[in-house]
């Protein structure tokens, strides 16, 4: 039997992640995301309201037209993050195909499909718990637990008559995570017992020494620095990903245990906070206010403005997104003033493209010269750097290593890294969007 892995995006970029994998003939996908860098570059951008082709010509989602008229028996989404789930509404229609997740995955991409203008996916949307497996057409697909900047990240393994697939685009190999369960290392070591023929992994942080640090050091960073900026009677402002559960909860607690009242506010932190409340992943505390809707941020930012040293606000803005709560109030769009003793902490890395770079590096400017004191770099990762991606191909030991989810130098320092471990170039595969690979008989 032949298996044919075919990257239709995320090879040569950070986003738009999409592979299919071939059993003679009956096809799974893996992800379906966005490449945000490609549609923040068009500022009237409206992702729900353009067509799948508009964003296929400006980059914004994978072309997919090669896998059209193939047999796909399914879809399945590794986690949450809209470069792996951002383009479902606009790809997963041309299948027959269920689509499966985790739940925290599946909650997110409900909420994004309503988001979008008049989508309504004939793909049944169906909830698999990290840990379990499913069966579909002789293909055995297994949700194995890995530790990410998300909750309910999963690996992805499929298996028919003997060969097995690994996807392992994004994870951390991490004993502390804090909330959610550990990468599954006893998983993983039986996998190279029970032989794997192939792994895609990904090479985010290839360029980074690593190992990259626990989520524990993140809340200890944090601690110390909402301390300080704290000790001060200005106004403190946290901001990181939406996404970051784990994290935003770490704020959250530091801020009451300080004495401040800490206030949520943006769209994407209220869809993320409540979607993993809804789902019992996190318990916030009850008095915890997490606003949205326009209307509600001005009116509390309004009372904020009147008392700020007794709250620590959290808000969307990490990137220097021009549209997010932070931007507006640097740019005097809210009744939120920055002044003179003001702290703003930025718990997130900038994701490396120049138009975040950009974004970001404005964002400070006029910050600082309203008197804010800038606090950066109170994160660390989701992704396993070079120390921790060596110890866990050894761990899962693939026949095959298939380099995924990065830039173009990215993977080649992880081609690098297979050459190093004992790989051969049979045996190493630096493949490219809408080029296939066969492997097996």
């Amino acid at each position: 039997m032949s298996v044919e892995v075919l990257p239709i995006g995320g090879l040569g970029e950070v986003g738009k992640n999409m592979t299919a994998l071939g059993f003679d003939g009956n096809y799974i996908i893996v992800d379906m995301g966005i490449r945000l860098d490609s549609i923040m570059a068009f500022e009237e951008a409206e992702i729900g309201k353009m067509s799948r082709e508009e964003l296929i010509n400006i980059n914004g989602i994978p072309d997919d037209n090669i896998l059209h008229g193939r047999k796909v028996k399914a879809i399945i989404l590794t986690h949450g993050h809209l470069d792996h789930i951002g383009a479902v509404g606009k790809l997963a229609y041309a299948y027959n195909a269920p689509i499966y997740g985790t739940p925290f995955t599946i909650e997110l991409t409900r909420r994004l499909l309503r988001e979008e203008s008049g989508v309504k996916l004939k793909n049944e949307l169906i909830t698999i718990n990290p840990g379990d497996s499913i069966r579909t057409h002789g293909i055995d697909i297994e949700f194995i637990n890995a530790t990410h900047s998300i909750l309910h990240t999963v690996f992805v393994l499929a298996k028919r008559d003997g060969d097995s697939v690994l996807f392992a685009s994004d994870f951390k190999l991490d004993e502390q995570p804090l909330l959610g369960e550990k990468t599954d290392l006893a998983r993983l070591r039986r996998l190279a017992s029970e032989g794997l023929l192939a792994a895609l992994i990904g090479a985010i942080r290839l360029d980074e020494p690593g190992p990259t640090k626990s989520e524990a050091h993140a809340r200890q960073m944090l601690k110390e620095v909402m301390g300080e900026a704290c000790s001060n009677n200005g106004l403190v402002i946290a901001t990181t990903f939406s996404s970051h559960i784990v994290r935003l909860k770490s704020i959250v607690d530091l801020a009451f245990d300080i004495g401040r009242t800490p206030v949520l506010v943006g769209r994407s932190l209220r869809n993320y906070c409540t979607a993993a409340m809804d789902l019992g992943l996190v318990d916030f505390p009850p008095e915890l206010s997490i606003h949205g809707r326009p209307n509600a941020v001005y009116n509390l930012l309004r009372e904020i403005n009147k008392s700020r040293s007794d709250y620590v606000l959290v808000c969307t803005g990490h990137q220097g997104e021009p549209t997010s709560v932070l931007s507006k109030i640097a740019n005097g769009q809210l009744p939120l003033d920055i002044r003179d003793g003001d702290e703003v902490i930025f718990s997130a890395s900038v994701i490396p493209n120049p138009i975040n770079e950009s974004n970001r590096e404005l964002l400070e400017t006029k910050l600082m010269a309203k008197g804010a004191h800038i606090y950066r770099g109170v994160h660390v990762s989701g992704h396993a750097g070079r120390v921790d991606t060596a110890e866990f191909i050894e761990t899962i030991k693939p026949d095959h290593l298939i380099p995924c989810h990065s830039t173009f130098d990215k993977l080649r320092l992880l081609f690098e890294l297979g050459r190093e471990l004992g790989y051969d170039d049979n045996r190493l595969h630096q493949l490219r969007n809408g080029t296939s690979l066969i492997l097996g008989d």
